[in-house]
């Protein structure tokens, strides 16, 4: 551990210790993956100025049928997904980065550091969308719980007994049922759920069972149907009005061909956490996790059949909120630490290693101070990394460190709008299996081998941009909230396979490795997310402008992540009857940009735009019961989604479904 990291470590747990004690003022703070720094006259929260986006109960549903994260996510600014039809697992891309961790996906605030070296995504989160009640992304560094990437985080959290008791009641249910024709897409849940002021619980089961679906010239698109099935509980005690304990175990299963294998994945998460609540002085989270991730190929026309791969990840976390003045400032600071480590598992794994740990901790501190227009927040992270196993040629055992500051300076120049900058670094760690890689790729070939002195990659990226939050534009009882910002990102070492070139390692041997690129990757880009609504109507809109100097991700060895040149998504809805019914509609349009074809080396202008248009309507029957339909694509185009195995997306296709509390 060097000295840079001792000084931000000790500077990190100095704060965590000092600011309770030079408490003064109170307001009720709360951690949510981002900070409360205050409540408007409605009782909205209001945040820390951060790219954030967090997308809630029925925001989940609000386009009718069935929930599809992959969806929700390409219609945020700069969010995307690598798409892989058979394949349920979410790989998650922020601003063109993808892969082995640059963006830290968690589901309840556990990592999902399941990897995969393959004609496919790095990255595989995997959680069963029906269980879900909200979806937070940030968007860039992030210092606090969740910061280990260098694109930004995503967190997938599921339901809870606050979902699915009604007010006023102890004991509720909640029953989710859709069907798509195309594909005969069939999904249920079922959550039933008991609440007081001491005791919680839930339980839920949930799956879903679909086959092949058609194009839009009529074509069966093969290996398009995964089926998945899942089990939840969680349960929540308060000891008093101060602590509380909470529990929570997920079960997920799924088979699936991708890739040339039947395959057969289950994961299973664990978690504990703690909370203290006592005025201004602490606000503390602890939490502990365990989270199992495996694969088996059970069948399919490769010779890796019977190969089996897992992740183990450990952990534990600690967030103490406290809320303070210093002179003519109010401050809310977050301090921590954050520790977890994956091993690796499982045999047969050719390219892929299945033995060898990480393990990743780091302190931070994230403090933002309010004084009348001014909001300026201050955060550092302190990382302390190490990756150990055995490679084909030798054993493997380095470790890394980094200290990662964060400014951001935001000025309110009237009641409704916030020019802000932010300047960062980040730092995203090598895995295990980029280092280890190894063995032989099918068919033969240029042999795979390790590289025991990659080195991490290190962003530097500042943003600038203003928040929207304007009532009365043109109307007494309108609202129009949103941001427009433009980002731009330098990425250092940054990490990639040397196919076609070969590449000798340290220990003399020579082949395809992972490598740090000379120079330079570079991505900026504008974002523009407006929401407005007033009376019966809303307008949502997201556009994306991405100018990307990346250098080429080979599919085999990480699948491409260059961004479109431009995306644009436009719902509009109205309610009727009473606001008992709404009706709407969804437009995304997807450019053309440089794109990394499967298998291919170099990347290429795909200059082939396409466009899709959704309707959707939503009944509410009673205070307890939702009907839904869509039509998705309605048009019947046929495309091919961008970031995905290259196989056309789904042609037009009707959803129903229903949401039933009781």
């Amino acid at each position: 551990m060097n000295l840079r990291f001792k000084l931000a470590a000790s500077t990190a747990l100095a704060l965590l210790l000092v600011a309770p004690a030079i408490a003064q003022d109170h307001q009720e703070a709360a951690y949510l993956g981002r900070i409360i720094i205050g409540y408007s006259e409605d009782g909205t929260p209001i945040y820390a100025g951060e790219n954030t986006s967090y997308i809630e109960g029925e925001q989940l549903q609000d386009t009718g049928g069935n929930t599809s994260v992959d969806d929700i996510l390409r219609r945020q600014t700069s969010v995307f997904t690598l798409e892989d039809p058979g394949n349920p697992a979410i790989s998650v891309n922020i601003r063109g980065f993808e892969g082995s961790g640059r963006v830290a996906v968690s589901v309840d605030g556990v990592p999902q550091n399941y990897r995969v070296t393959g004609h496919t995504a790095q990255s595989a989160a995997y959680v069963d969308e029906n269980m879900l009640s909200s979806i937070d992304i940030t968007r860039g560094a992030v210092t606090t719980v969740g910061g280990s990437g260098i694109a930004g985080s995503v967190n997938l959290r599921t339901i809870s007994a606050e979902d699915v008791v009604r007010a006023g009641q102890k004991f509720g249910g909640l029953a989710r049922l859709g069907y798509g024709d195309n594909g005969d897409e069939n999904a249920g849940m079922l959550a039933v759920g008991y609440l007081d002021d001491r005791f919680s619980m839930l339980f839920a089961v949930s799956g879903t069972e679909a086959h092949n679906y058609e194009d839009g010239d009529g074509a069966e698109v093969a290996n398009t149907g995964p089926d998945v099935r899942s089990t939840l509980f969680k349960m929540g005690f308060n000891i008093d009005d101060r602590q509380s304990l909470s529990f929570s175990a997920n079960h997920y299963e799924t088979d699936f061909f991708a890739t040339s294998y039947d395959q057969e994945v289950t994961s299973d998460t664990y978690t504990l956490g703690y909370k203290f609540r006592s005025g201004s002085l602490w606000n503390l989270d602890l939490n502990a996790y365990v989270a199992d991730t495996e694969a088996e190929y059970v069948g399919g026309t490769g010779s890796y059949i019977g190969r089996v791969m897992s992740t183990r990840t450990t952990g534990v976390n600690a967030t103490n909120v406290s809320e303070f003045s210093l002179g003519g400032w109010t401050v809310t600071s977050a301090n921590g630490f954050d520790f977890s480590r994956d091993e690796l598992g499982g045999s047969g794994g050719g390219v892929h290693p299945t033995d060898g740990t990480t393990t990743r901790a780091a302190l931070f501190s994230e403090n933002i101070f309010v004084n009348g227009n001014w909001e300026v927040t201050a955060g550092v992270r302190a990382n302390s990394y190490n990756v150990k196993g055995q490679a084909s040629q030798g054993g493997i055992d380095q470790d890394y460190d980094s200290v990662d500051p964060k400014l951001t300076l935001a000025y309110q120049v009237n009641d409704w709008m916030q020019p802000y900058v932010t300047w960062s670094q980040a730092t995203r760690m090598p895995t295990l299996q980029e280092t280890m890689l190894g063995g032989t790729h099918p068919g033969g070939g240029m042999g795979m081998i390790a590289n025991p002195d990659l080195r991490p990659e290190k962003s530097t990226g500042y943003e600038i941009g203003f928040n929207i939050n304007r009532h009365g534009l043109f109307n007494t009882g309108d609202r129009l909230s949103g941001r427009v910002n433009y980002y731009k990102m330098d990425v250092e070492d940054y990490v990639t396979a040397s196919y076609p070139n070969a590449f000798t390692n340290a220990f003399g041997q020579t082949g395809i490795a992972f490598v740090n690129l000379p120079g330079t990757a570079k991505t900026s880009g504008l974002e523009l997310e407006l929401n407005y609504a007033y009376d019966l109507y809303e307008l949502g809109l997201t556009y994306t402008k991405n100018d990307s100097d990346m250098p080429s991700q080979i599919a085999g060895l990480g699948a491409g992540q260059y961004l479109p040149d431009q995306t644009l998504s436009l719902r509009i809805a109205t309610h009727l009857m009473d606001k008992r019914l709404t009706i709407g509609g969804q437009y995304n349009y997807v450019s053309g940009g440089l794109y990394s074809p499967l298998y291919t080396p170099t990347p290429v202008q795909r200059d082939s735009d396409y466009e899709l248009f959704d309707m959707f309507a939503i009944y509410r029957l009673s205070d307890n019961v939702t009907l839904n339909a869509k039509i998705s694509n309605l048009f019947d185009a046929t495309y091919v989604p961008w970031l995905s195995n290259d196989q056309n997306g789904p042609g037009r296709t009707y959803y129903i479904g229903t949401n039933i509390l009781f």
